[in-house]
Order: C-alpha cells, then structure tokens, then sequence
C-alpha cells in the first residue's frame, strides 16, 4: 500500500524527539485518532454513492416500465371511436342530458334579460356551465379540438333526444357496420341500424348512414362529423314525430318469418341494371359463406311488411322492366335449382317477400321505401357477384 503524505509529514516531525514511554504512548494515541477520523470521513460518502445507484437504478426501471394508466392511453381504432359515439348518439334519451338542458332553459324562462350583459351574466350561471361541460364529458375524447364546439352550434349530439323523450319513445342502436372507404382508409361511412320502442311495447326499426372523417394529424380523433347522409335523418324524425303512423295499430303488419319457415344454406341473386332506355345488363352470384348471408339478411329480416294489396302488386308487376331491381333466393348448395323463398329489391327501396320462386311482384311488401338498405345490399352482394 502507498503511504499517505500527511502520515509521512507526522512522522518526519518526530523522528529527531527525544521521547518518553508515556510520550510515545500519547503519540500513538494521537496518530489512532487521525486514522479512525479518516476513516469515519469516508463512510458518509461511500453511503452516498449507494443512495445515488439505488435512486438511479429505481428511475431506469419506472421509465422503462410504463404504467398501466400510460399503458392505456394507446388511442382507440377508428371503429372503437366510431362506435362510441354511436352508441351515446343512438341509446336514448339521455336522461342526465334531459335535466341539465330543462335545468338551463328553466332558468332562462324565470330569469328577465333586457341586454346583452344581463344575459352573458346568465352564461356565467351554474346551470349553462354544467349543461355545457356535459358535451365534452361525453363526447370530448373522440373530437379533435374545436370541432365538438362546430357540433354543439349545428345541434349534431343529443339531437333526436327531446324529441324522443316529448314522445315517450326510447332509441336504441341495435346493428352497426363499420369499413373504411377503400381509397379513403379516414373516411367512414357507417351502416347504422335503430330500433324505437314507446311505452307500450311496440317496436319499429330505421336504417341509415353517417360520415366520419378522421383527423390525419391526431390518430384516433375525429377531424369531421357529417352526421346523416342523405335524407335518412329527417326520415329519423319523422318517424319518432308520428310513431303511431307507422305502427298504426295494423294488426297485418309483421316482420319477415323466413328464418324459422325455411331452411337454406346458399344465396343467390339476378339483378338487371338499367343503363338507358334501350340496354340493360344483368348480374348473378351465389354463396355459401354463413357470414356474407347473415350480414345480407340482418338488414332485412326485421322490416315492418304487410300483404301487398292488387294495386301495390301492380305497380311492382309494372316497375319491374323499368327499374333496377335484385331478386335474392333462398336455395341450398345441393340443390340450387330449387328456390325456398325470394326477396326482390327494387331501387325505389321497396322490397317484396314470398315463399318459393317469384317475380317480385306478389306476397308480402314492406310498409314504407328503405333506400340505404337497397344501396347496402348492392354493395354486399357484388363482393360475389360472378359477372
């Protein structure tokens, strides 16, 4: 071992002292009690130095090691968001909605404005507060910034709910399907079915699409929501505006029974496609693929229908060679020459039912026209169209 300088400089001191027993003794003594100091200055440091690893060693691991809360902050699919919002969009009315949005305007009926500074004092109340948190509370994670604000303003969220709660009518969503559009993987244009029930029991259903647009810059938020496309939401409305008129109390109106009268494992399809006057062209397929048939039939088989009358039979019997129009038929793999049943679409979106092979234009037919159903099933049955 290398010896210390400050040992070497104490004993050059004492090399030419003349000592006594006791003086070398208190020598001793001395140079035992600069050794144990030294020792005892090294021991704090050392500890530090421990502390330092230990402190380190815990920071690596917890930054290495997320927690579940960091875990989970992954942003949901675009379907996950899609159906979220769906499903507090579509399950209905909102109860707690309901008493902020009465709360609110029970207190804009009580309370006198003459200006506009009384009445942005009003905006300050508890009421207006608590009714507008409520949107971001329920919608806020699935919206890009700003444009949950552009949905309130255009009345696009909670918009069906005090019409269904005026009407004693409870919504609910029952079917949705959810794809990308094939050259637009951020736009989605859901198929989206609603069942409305009132207090007595009774049930019709409404099918329809939106349109999602979803942010490119924020994944998992929606950049854009065109809420119904097409006509399908005043359609919506009208009939939770008169629900009676459409279940009418018509003891013949019924839905389809097909699933429990005949039994098939294969569908297949005719249509003939109009493209002027004078040409027509015609397209077929089948499939035995249980799925491709229960995502077909789940869009029809719940249809208010009735018996067509003379008069309704005759106007198919006459839109037949005029319109476009599907025949889908109920057949077996074995034995495809045998048709069980038969379902004709036709591009108005009426769609007639009959047992066995049909024309399209006698049996059953639904109460009302369902054009976003005749579109969807033209879109599903050409993923096997063979021509």
């Amino acid at each position: 071992m290398k010896p210390r300088k400050e040992f070497d400089e104490f004993f050059e001191e004492m090399k030419d002292v003349e000592r006594s027993e006791e003086a070398k003794r208190n020598t001793w003594l001395a140079l035992k009690d600069r050794i144990e100091t030294k020792r005892k200055r090294n021991i704090f440091p050392a500890f530090i130095s421990l502390a330092i690893i230990a402190i380190a060693s815990f920071l690596f691991i917890t930054i290495s090691n997320p927690s579940e809360t960091e875990q989970s902050a992954k942003p949901l699919s675009n379907e996950k968001v899609i159906k979220a919002v769906l499903e507090r969009e579509y399950n209905g009315p909102d109860e707690e909605y309901l008493r902020l949005m009465n709360n609110w305007m029970d207190l804009q009926s009580e309370t006198k404005t003459e200006n506009q500074e009384q009445y942005n004092q009003l905006l300050q109340s508890k009421e207006y507060t608590d009714l507008m948190d409520y949107f971001p509370n329920t919608f806020g994670e699935y919206f890009s910034e700003g444009v949950l604000t552009s949905l309130i303003n255009t009345n696009l969220v909670f918009k069906y709910d005090y019409f269904l709660e005026n009407k004693d009518i409870e919504m609910h969503l029952e079917n949705v399907e959810i794809k990308p559009e094939k050259d637009h993987p951020n736009i989605y244009h859901p198929v989206i079915e609603v069942s409305l029930t009132n207090s007595q029991g009774q049930k019709i259903f409404h099918t329809f699409r939106e349109e999602f647009i979803f942010s490119t810059s924020e994944p998992g938020k929606i950049g854009r929501y065109n809420g119904v496309k097409g006509s399908g939401g005043m359609e919506l409305l009208e009939k939770i505006k008169n629900f009676n008129a459409y279940v009418g109390g018509n003891e013949d109106v019924r839905t389809p029974t097909f699933r429990e009268s005949v039994s098939f494992d294969t569908l297949c399809f005719n249509g003939k496609i109009y493209e002027n006057d004078n040409t027509s062209r015609n397209l077929h397929g089948c499939t035995s693929a249980r799925n491709q048939i229960n995502s077909i039939l789940a869009t029809i088989d719940h249809l208010p229908i009735k018996e067509a009358s003379e008069q309704e039979s005759r106007e198919r019997a006459e839109a037949l060679p005029q319109m476009d129009n599907y025949h889908l038929y109920l057949t077996n793999e074995v034995d495809k020459g045998t048709i069980l049943y038969t379902i004709t679409l036709y591009k108005d979106g009426m769609l007639m039912f009959s047992p066995g092979d049909d024309f399209g234009f006698l049996g059953d037919i639904t109460t009302e026209p369902h054009v976003v159903i005749y579109e969807e099933i033209k879109r599903m049955i050409g993923e096997f169209a063979e021509n």
